[in-house]
């Protein structure tokens, strides 16, 4: 999922009180979207939408879970309920490139956060023993997969339990909105993870289970787009279903989304394959490395973990995200943000900032900018850190894509070594540098074997400076397919 996309996230609960809806109050887009959609759901093998019974059990799931007027005026539990559902989504990041088996017991973590969300947690005692229990199984060199299932369940669970508490959640929330009087909410920012995790790691096993991850989902919208009206989508959905009188006929609903798909991509850019060809063109010109050869270099690849919220330089990152008024673009739970930079002004300002902060031993701070006009700012640890040498590398290009990648492998001690590191960083993001310039900062999502790296993203410039004075392979065999971890 595009890093920008994911820090825009805000969840906005949908706000209309009732579900009677007269045609003058309709909005056309909420409409088409509920009718549209749950046509959707009912196409391909769907063993559970048959009957008129389901069809009613599927609308009560989205009628019970579609946003809560209640709380759209709070604003304290709206930002909690957001950065919970927003860290759902990074803890969701990447799963569908796993097997079934190597992902975690999303209902157990679910189970945990819903205990916090509903009230159900004695404190301290609850989180001191689930403090305790992920302690004493997770202290070895086990897995939590490695348990017995229900040990493993439970561990998990104390694990979700954790995460509603996570420490820094007030201190993010002062650094998005400074001078706020949003109070973090812990019930709030355990029922937006649970809710997310749920309507993304479980499949509905029932209609109502159907309208109720439909119902979820649709609480995931943009704040750069005017909410869903919740009544009207609701109005649609029944319409669709025979439930409900037809408002709009369904072949104007159809053609109501059809037009917002077309101004969405308007609005972001159709593809222009000849100006496309042309910035090829001019990535080929500029790149002063042969595509596709190996090369002798001289590197020292480092890699450190991005500092987590509420640690000691969570104060400085907040002053300098704030002077720069990028708190909107922080990532989630981390000292780091990722705003864009059309011009590369904000890039030039970053330096300035950043000095004005110097950052106490065993933290430093890392910035870059991609091709792509956007820009990378945060902190990360000096040690514990891994550092490795590279003495050989290449470029290649993707032809489809346009990207530039650099790429080169460990040897065998190195790679054996990131393997450990990146085991030992599973979920968490680490900024990755070269002779001490940073590079980027993925988020690990698996254990890296095999030593094998890849960075895109990279400009022409930035790429010739990595391979200056390189010099190229000439009596190298061909090598095998380089095997590239996407990060992203």
């Amino acid at each position: 999922m595009n890093m920008k996309l994911i820090t825009t996230l805000i969840l906005t609960l949908l706000a209309d009180a009732g579900f009677a809806v007269a045609s003058e109050r309709i909005d056309s887009l909420s409409y088409a979207c509920g009718h549209q959609y749950t046509l959707a759901s009912m196409a391909g093998k769907n063993d559970i939408m048959q009957s008129e019974q389901d069809f009613r059990e599927f609308i009560r799931g989205l009628e019970e879970n579609i946003g809560n007027p209640r709380l759209v005026n709070d604003s304290s539990y709206m930002v909690s309920y957001s950065l919970g559902a927003m860290e759902a989504v990074f803890m969701t990041d990447g799963m569908h490139h796993k097997k079934k088996e190597e992902l975690p017991p999303f209902p157990c973590i679910i189970s945990g956060l819903r205990k916090v969300g509903e009230g159900k947690i004695n404190l301290p005692a609850d989180t001191i023993a689930a403090r305790y229990f992920l302690n004493r199984h997770g202290d070895d060199d086990k897995r939590a997969s490695d348990l017995d299932k229900e040990i493993e369940c439970e561990f998990f669970t104390s694990y979700g339990i954790m995460k509603g508490y996570q420490p820094g959640l007030q201190q993010y929330i002062n650094g998005l909105k400074p001078g706020t009087s949003c109070v973090e909410n812990r019930q709030a920012f355990a029922t937006g993870m649970a809710d997310i995790l749920e309507a993304y790691t479980i499949p509905p096993a029932t209609a109502y289970d159907q309208g109720r991850m439909i119902a979820l989902s649709m609480n995931l919208t943009s704040v750069e787009k005017d909410p869903i009206d919740s009544a009207s989508f609701v109005a649609g959905a029944k319409a669709s279903l025979g439930l409900g009188p037809q408002i709009i006929p369904r072949d104007e609903a159809e053609e109501i989304l059809n037009r917002q798909f077309e101004q969405m991509a308007e609005a972001t850019g159709a593809v222009d394959y000849e100006v496309y060809a042309r910035k090829f063109g001019e990535y080929i010109d500029r790149l002063e490395v042969e595509p596709s050869c190996p090369y002798r270099v001289d590197w020292k690849v480092t890699a450190g973990a991005v500092v987590e919220l509420g640690s000691t330089p969570t104060d400085n990152f907040g002053k300098v995200v704030s002077e720069l008024d990028i708190s909107e673009d922080v990532v989630s739970g981390i000292l780091m943000a990722s705003p864009c930079d059309d011009d590369g002004s904000l890039y030039k300002a970053v330096s300035t900032a950043i000095g004005k902060y110097p950052l106490p031993n065993g933290y430093k701070w890392f910035c870059g900018r991609m091709e792509g006009l956007q820009i990378t700012i945060g902190i990360m640890r000096i040690e514990p850190e891994f550092v490795a040498e590279v003495h050989k590398a290449s470029v290649d290009i993707d032809t489809s894509s346009g990207m530039l990648s650099v790429q080169w492998s460990f040897d065998e001690s190195d790679a054996l070594k990131w393997a450990e590191f990146t085991e030992s960083s599973i979920g968490k993001h680490v900024a990755v540098e070269i002779n001490g310039k940073y590079m980027f900062a993925p988020r690990v999502n698996q254990r890296i074997s095999g030593g094998r790296c890849a960075i895109s993203d990279l400009t022409p410039e930035e790429i010739n400076s990595l391979f200056q004075n390189a010099e190229q392979v000439t009596d190298q065999k061909p090598v095998d397919t380089i095997e590239v971890i996407d990060f992203k």
